[in-house]
């Protein structure tokens, strides 16, 4: 054991819906770093339908890499580690696997109540079939037939404040109480209670001991206050408890993980919470989850976060519900070389079958990220209506000010060239100003917000180590010109080396300045009139200090919000061009 902490090593455990991740943590030198890890195709899916081979392939693959034993004879985790260096001291857990929890929601008001339900549906891995209101019209007994037909897994009942409603929300629970009996005893879903916490025994009795019922805080305490986030850590483990019963492993890796099993997208927030509290408050910062079941957006405003989990957006599984959410020609605009519409669906069906394989042949690459862009854009469209509204909207349609903007997922993790990831995240978020991207490269996000709770100091000291990848430095520009006129000029100066460049960007211009990891500079920006940095206006000057990266600092001038040409060969010509003067192709 240290002498300065109390828990040396940690292990943390992600099982997603195609892979599954174990990571080892240890203190190296006074501070925790990560070590290594191991990386197996997740068995949460049929024929197995058992995460936990998936987590012992995980396991043993990072033994293979470390040489340190974590598990014994019977494929235990040895906790806490001994003398020999085997075993961990703390193990945390997340998971995004599983089947979608089927949910009706049932609430009182619609533009409150049953609004916040809406917006807590959203942030976590709930898939709502079906919704019922103090304002509806059926009858009683068609509502309860629609409880029947939606063959739920969880039901979220919602509904008056602390102290307000009783009668209303009493009635609403006699509905469910009439439908949930009808059910068969092995198939009758969870129910959740987030309503008036006094009337949390009367919902317990109502509902008697054949049922499951868990009183989770209101959502909605007060008429003007909304508090998500307690009801959420507790609707996910009620999440955890109705996939349990469908997936099995899950309450092995609990019992591994002192009983805490975190959604992934919970403690990815939590990290981009942190985050917010840390750089300019004047911004947010943004996270994106790009996984082949959901895609997550997590945004945090000086520690006020706003996840949104889309179980129909993803390069895998969930592929196919791209198409009901955007058309084919959004699609393939992002696409350098010709790829036939036809194709294109099939990649798309082929990779929600075997959501495992990675792209063969170049055209197939190019399909797959600009997949990628066009989910991330729609995740993102349908996140920011559920942001403050002073924060929602910058100009036309554009995002606020954010930095960092931390990205993670296996496409972007695998692609060809820092460039071409930097690029899809530049065309897909479009952010504005000056900020950092990051890629996540090994998925921490999720572990490190699992090891916020038993072990926080872990979370930091690792976050400020070299276990992420940072792009560089982006300067984006707000406004739009004629091609070829000028945007800005610059000049830098690189601290400790005495030199400095100046330059001219024109509009269209995608442009790299070499400047590397772990290198920093002075950074003086002069816009042209009628373009906007963040400085205080269009035209208006600044001076920062700026971090280099795997691109150095890189400067997008080609306008916001981006325009692309509508005549595919010219725009196939010039998809290809941002490519080659980002360094996204050898």
């Amino acid at each position: 054991m240290s002498s300065i902490l109390d828990a040396d090593t940690l292990l943390a455990v992600d099982v997603g819906s195609v892979n599954t991740r174990a990571s080892l943590f240890d203190v190296v030198d006074g501070r925790y770093r990560l070590v290594a890890t191991g990386r197996a195709s997740s068995t949460a899916e049929p024929p197995l339908s058992d995460i936990s081979e998936g987590v012992r392939l995980a396991i043993h693959s990072l033994q293979d890499i470390t040489g340190r034993r974590l598990v014994d004879e019977s494929e235990a985790l040895i906790t806490p580690a001994n003398r020999d260096g085997a075993g961990v001291d703390i193990c945390v857990a997340t998971t995004s696997a599983g089947p979608k929890v089927r949910t009706v929601l049932v609430g009182l008001m619609p533009g409150i109540s049953v609004e916040s339900a809406r917006r807590l549906a959203v942030s976590t891995y709930l898939d709502v079939v079906e919704e019922i209101g103090l304002m509806d019209r059926r009858r009683e007994e068609e509502q309860i037939d629609l409880i029947l037909a939606a063959r739920p897994d969880l039901i979220l009942i919602v509904g008056g404040t602390d102290g307000g409603a009783t009668t209303s929300v009493m009635r609403m629970v006699e509905v469910v109480n009439v439908a949930v009996g009808l059910i068969a005893e092995h198939e009758r879903p969870t129910i959740v209670f987030s309503g008036n916490r006094h009337l949390g025994a009367s919902v317990v009795e109502k509902f008697g001991d054949q049922m499951r019922v868990a009183l989770v805080p209101n959502l909605r305490p007060g008429i003007d206050v909304e508090d998500l986030g307690p009801v959420r850590l507790r609707l996910a483990e009620a999440i955890a408890e109705s996939r349990s019963s469908k997936v099995s492993g899950f309450e092995e890796l609990a019992k591994w993980s002192g009983g805490s099993l975190l959604s992934s997208a919970d403690a990815f927030g939590r990290v981009v919470r942190y985050l917010s509290k840390v750089y300019d408050r004047n911004k947010g910062v943004l996270g994106i989850d790009l996984g082949a079941s959901q895609t997550t957006v997590a945004a945090a405003f000086d520690g006020d976060l706003r996840l949104s989990v889309r179980m129909d957006l993803g390069l895998g599984y969930a592929l196919p519900g791209l198409l009901r959410h955007t058309s084919m020609a959004k699609i393939i605009r992002w696409l350098p070389v010709e790829v036939a519409e036809a194709d294109v669906r099939d990649y798309i069906h082929n990779k929600a079958l075997r959501p495992g394989t990675v792209p063969v042949e170049p055209a197939e690459l190019h399909v797959e990220y600009a997949l990628a862009r066009q989910a991330i854009r729609t995740g993102l469209a349908v996140a920011r209506s559920g942001w403050p509204a002073q924060r929602g909207q910058y100009a036309t349609g554009l995002l606020p000010p954010m930095d960092p903007i931390l990205a993670g997922g296996a496409a972007l993790a695998r692609a060809p060239r820092p460039g071409y990831a930097a690029l899809v995240l530049l065309d897909a978020i479009q952010p504005i100003g000056v900020t950092t991207l990051v890629l996540d490269p090994y998925s921490l996000m999720p572990a490190l917000g699992a090891a916020a709770g038993p072990l926080p100091l872990a979370t930091v000291q690792v976050l400020e180590s070299g276990g992420f990848a940072s792009l560089g430095t982006f300067v984006s520009p707000v406004g739009h010109g004629r091609r070829g006129r000028p945007v800005l000029r610059l000049r830098l100066d690189r601290e400790g080396k005495g030199d400095s460049l100046e330059g001219e960007v024109r509009y269209g211009q995608l442009v790299s300045v070499p400047l590397a990891q772990g290198e920093y500079a002075r950074l003086t920006l002069r816009p042209e009139r009628g373009f906007d940095l963040g400085f205080g206006g269009p035209g208006r000057a600044g001076v920062l200090r700026v971090a280099g990266g795997a691109l150095g600092l890189v400067v997008d001038a080609r306008g916001r919000p981006l325009q692309v040409p509508s005549d595919p060969g010219k725009r196939r010509e010039l998809n290809q061009k941002w490519l080659w003067d980002i360094g996204g192709l050898e």
